[in-house]
């Protein structure tokens, strides 16, 4: 077997572990799934041991799979590790930058910045991901994160700041002329809330209390959505209250589109980041996009 087949195989392997599936891992890869079991089966085979227990329902690892899988997946990172330096020492921005957003950041902020880079640089191409769903970009194979929120204490992930933002709550004149305006948190139960919605449970909203403290505040889901854009164009649209970064909201607001709503709770500053895996060099086309996102939001253009 020719040695790029057999490292595909394990990459087969450990896409198909995490996916859970055969089916999941091959619509991940682009392959078919029978393509993805028959390079699973070859890899057994070679090695001559099961890695994996196969039911219609999942695939679970075998005692041999799992030692295994902690190996090659150590080994898949120090091959991509290299491959990234290699590749570093070229001076040229060239290349695939895969590149996950906040969907309504993303699209209202940071793809006019990223199309200015790649006017600059004919030789980068871009795969855009939007999702407000938090991912890990060592898992996903993404070069660059952007997202609002604290980061994980995690040794294998490296990030720049790229400031912060005040979440202010929001709602449409229409919706407050019918409902009223609240006067305190309290009557946030009262109201219709737009919330935007992750894996396990809708997510909180943030505000300070009357001694300034931070507090987390879980208000009535009445809508959910995983995308920012939806959440903003229902708040515009009356159909509650939402609450999102500054910078997605302003321009609504000076349209007198939405008003915000308990000014004086809402002075939570939300951290914003780019992350990338810190088990790759960085390579040049990363290392453009984060430098040009830190002079803009120096500026105040984030």
């Amino acid at each position: 077997m020719a040695l790029t087949n057999t490292f595909a195989g394990v990459e087969i392997f450990i896409n198909a572990v995490k996916s859970g599936s055969f089916t999941a891992a091959a619509a991940r890869l682009g392959i078919t799934k029978s393509a993805t079991a028959k390079s699973v089966a070859q890899l057994e085979s070679r090695l001559g041991v099961k890695l994996l227990h196969r039911t219609t329902r999942r695939l679970s690892l075998t005692p041999e799979g799992a030692a295994y899988l902690q190996q090659a997946e150590a080994a898949i990172d120090q091959l991509r590790s290299a491959e990234d330096f290699a590749r570093s020492r070229a001076s040229t921005v060239r290349g695939i930058l895969r590149v996950d957003m906040p969907a309504a950041f993303g699209r209202r902020v940071a793809m006019p910045i990223l199309l200015d880079i790649l006017r600059a640089h004919p030789d980068l191409r871009l795969a855009a991901s939007f999702s407000d769903r938090i991912i890990d970009p060592v898992e996903e194979g993404v070069d660059l994160c952007l997202r609002f929120g604290e980061l994980p204490d995690r040794a294998d992930i490296a990030a720049r700041p790229l400031g912060s933002q005040r979440l202010l709550l929001c709602a449409a004149p229409s919706y407050l002329e019918a409902s009223g305006m609240p006067v305190g948190l309290s009557d946030l139960h009262r109201h219709a809330c737009i919330l935007g919605s992750r894996p396990d449970r809708p997510a909180s909203w943030r505000f300070v209390d009357e001694k300034n403290r931070i507090l987390s505040f879980d208000p009535p889901a009445t809508h959910q959505a995983s995308d920012g854009e939806v959440v903003i164009a229902m708040a515009l649209a009356g159909f509650g209250l939402c609450q999102m970064p500054q910078s997605l909201v302003q321009a609504s607001i000076e349209r007198n589109e939405l008003v915000v709503v308990l000014p004086d709770h809402c002075q939570v500053r939300s951290p914003f980041n780019a992350v990338w895996p810190a088990t790759r060099a960085m390579l040049p086309r990363v290392r453009i996009v984060v430098d040009e996102l830190v002079r803009r939001a120096g500026a105040g253009a984030l």
